[in-house]
């Protein structure tokens, strides 16, 4: 499998979690550094990604890949190393590990790629929660045009969340 952290130890799969009101203040730190809606289309992936900070893999929080390639943007700073885990559609993966503040490097990581990708209300084209929706599936997830469609659980439960972070982030 391939590693394009390879400066970084292979590492034991950890699940961690941290809790949603930490994060949120967090996130709240963030606007101004970013557009309030690039803080909350990343509070939802957050939230999607990690089941609710439940679910983090060694403190990675937002599904970051290290089979791929290496990410611009990605603060290196409090990475640890990597892990190699089963993704959420059952494929083994390699995953960026984080120490203790890999909450708020996963946090501050998706700010960057939501406002880079256009992943956001006021972004080009992008208008409406659903279309946060398609956006994250298409541009985060990996899935084409085909594979999205707006009347999953999984759509409407992003949705919710975006209304979610609306509530929490203002």
């Amino acid at each position: 499998m391939k590693n394009f952290y390879p400066q970084f130890p292979e590492i034991d799969y950890k699940k961690t979690s941290i809790e949603m009101p930490v994060v949120v203040l967090f996130a709240k730190s963030l606007v101004g550094k970013y557009p309030l809606e690039v803080v909350r289309s990343a509070y939802c992936i957050f939230r999607n990604e990690s089941a609710n900070g439940l679910k983090g893999v060694n403190n990675n929080y937002a599904g970051i890949q290290a089979d791929n390639a290496a990410w611009e943007g990605l603060d290196l700073d409090n990475v640890i190393g990597t892990s190699v885990k089963k993704d959420n559609f059952g494929d083994t993966r390699r995953f960026i590990c984080f120490n203790e503040n890999g909450y708020k490097t996963s946090y501050e990581f998706l700010c960057y790629k939501v406002q880079q990708r256009g992943m956001y209300i006021g972004a080009p084209l992008i208008e409406k929660p659903i279309q946060v929706a398609f956006s994250y599936q298409r541009k985060w997830v990996g899935l084409d045009s085909k594979q999205i469609r707006f009347d999953t659980e999984e759509t409407k439960s992003f949705i919710s969340l975006y209304w979610s972070s609306v509530k929490a982030i203002n």
